[in-house]
């Protein structure tokens, strides 16, 4: 009976806290138009209430943070894992995204921001307590239940690396409206492999950084 009921609370526990991250994400965007301030920082405020939600659940279970991955575990190893991967996405990405939208023109590299607060922002503001909440809390407490695993590139990956990809999709579309925004399901699984990899956040949030950084040079570059 004991075993059962961990079991439910490692499968509910996760699923309230994304459940309430995500009504927390859709009052900040909703709010946005009563203050410039919300506007201007939603997404941090959205990033904070992330951390400090997934933070608060881990205390709650008298555990630490780095119990889910808040570590540098083995981070050159995970540095040349997200190299590796990059250079094998991201030149698919760019032809794919020159496809879709049917790109004639040069980039244009005079973008808006700098490079530096560009990637600082998707690492601390972005890709940090999106990792932390979903491939540190959320995965990692689904992985102890559901059953199943495949090894894929040498790593086994499970049922969890799926379902929480499906959440971290859902969260976008309902924070942003958009369809197209379902597809982060993909790289989402993706950064999911990269925790089951090597047990850290270093990868997936490095990798997701990456990711998104890559992405809005490309959408600044060609149509900004």
């Amino acid at each position: 009976m004991a075993d059962g009921a961990a079991s439910r609370r490692d499968i509910l526990e996760p699923l309230v806290l994304v459940a309430v991250s995500l009504v927390a994400a859709v009052c900040v965007v909703l709010l946005k138009p009563v203050h410039p301030f919300i506007d201007g920082n939603a997404t941090g405020i959205v990033g904070i209430v992330f951390l400090l939600l997934t933070w608060a659940a881990i205390q709650r279970r008298k555990e630490h943070p780095a119990d889910y991955g808040l570590s540098l575990g083995q981070w050159p190893r995970e540095l040349l894992d997200v190299a590796i991967l990059a250079m094998v996405i991201f030149p698919a990405f760019f032809i794919g995204f020159r496809l879709w939208w049917r790109v004639r023109t040069g980039i244009d590299w005079d973008l808006p921001w700098p490079l530096w607060q560009l990637a600082a922002t998707h690492i601390l503001v972005v890709a940090l307590p999106e990792e932390f909440l979903y491939r540190g809390f959320v995965q990692q407490r689904l992985g102890r239940v559901l059953r199943g695993r495949i090894r894929i590139l040498g790593t086994q990956v499970g049922w969890a690396v799926v379902i929480t990809a499906a959440l971290f999709a859902a969260g976008h579309f309902l924070t942003d409206m958009r369809v197209d925004r379902l597809a982060t399901f993909f790289p989402a699984l993706v950064f999911g492999w990269l925790k089951e990899r090597r047990g850290s956040l270093v990868g997936p949030v490095l990798f997701h950084a990456s990711a998104n950084f890559f992405s809005d040079i490309l959408a600044e570059g060609y149509f900004g």
